[in-house]
């Protein structure tokens, strides 16, 4: 019985299984396929190195600084926030400035007309500009067609859009750093409220509107470091 069960042909075999076993193993791991994105490198920033931003307040200039910051290679959009869900009426500094400057972040050469339909603006009795459309929704549509870019879909639905700064710094919780770009008044209330969640704040001058604030939120930002 014990030669029966210890013959060479039952060792052969099993020698067998677990060299197919280890082999298997080896063309499995040889074959796994991980994108470039998320090994880093040269032109290459993965995932967990990049900063989760999220901009407060797309209006014009808001809408301006987003696409600057969306240039960066380290910058992920993650949420857009403004009361303002979407509107024709924000002067662009020249004409088709909106739609140009989106197709030269995207890398494409037409599309987008819808973010500068070129109507007169008379800002002052001595200028005039043409609008473009910024707010809380064709900002949210830029940053998803961004981000979609690095997927292989082409389609990227993970930027959020808020009403509230104070909602979005109590829900988004992937959250690094804040870009203000509010009107004057709120810079200061946005910028404190964030530091207070302990995220990394940048904000469009001016900060503050008086001595008071400026050292409050110098107080805010060395209590939260």
């Amino acid at each position: 019985m014990k030669n029966r069960l210890r013959s060479p042909d039952c060792v052969a075999r099993a020698v067998s299984r677990r060299e197919f076993i280890g082999q298997t193993a080896t063309a499995a791991m040889g074959f796994s396929i991980v994108p470039r994105r998320v090994l880093g490198g040269a032109g290459y920033v993965p995932p967990s190195d990049k900063v989760n931003v999220a901009f407060i307040g797309v209006g014009s200039q808001g809408f301006r600084v987003m696409l600057h910051f969306l240039q960066q290679p380290d910058v992920q959009g993650v949420a857009v926030c403004d009361p303002n869900q979407g509107g024709a009426n924000h002067p662009q500094w020249d004409t088709h400035e909106f739609c140009n400057s989106v197709r030269k972040l995207l890398g494409v050469d037409s599309g987008w007309d819808w973010l500068s339909p070129d109507d007169p603006i008379q800002l002052t009795h001595a200028r005039k500009v043409t609008s473009g459309v910024a707010g809380r929704e064709p900002c949210q549509k830029i940053v998803n067609a961004y981000n979609g870019m690095q997927q292989r879909s082409g389609e990227y639905r993970g930027c959020a859009a808020y009403i509230d700064f104070r909602e979005l710094l109590e829900k988004q919780k992937d959250l690094d750093a804040v870009v203000v770009c509010t009107t004057d008044n709120l810079h200061a209330a946005v910028s404190a409220a964030a530091m207070k969640k302990r995220k990394h704040v940048f904000c469009q001058k001016p900060l503050t509107h008086s001595i008071y604030e400026a050292r409050r939120l110098a107080e805010i930002a060395r209590e939260n470091i």
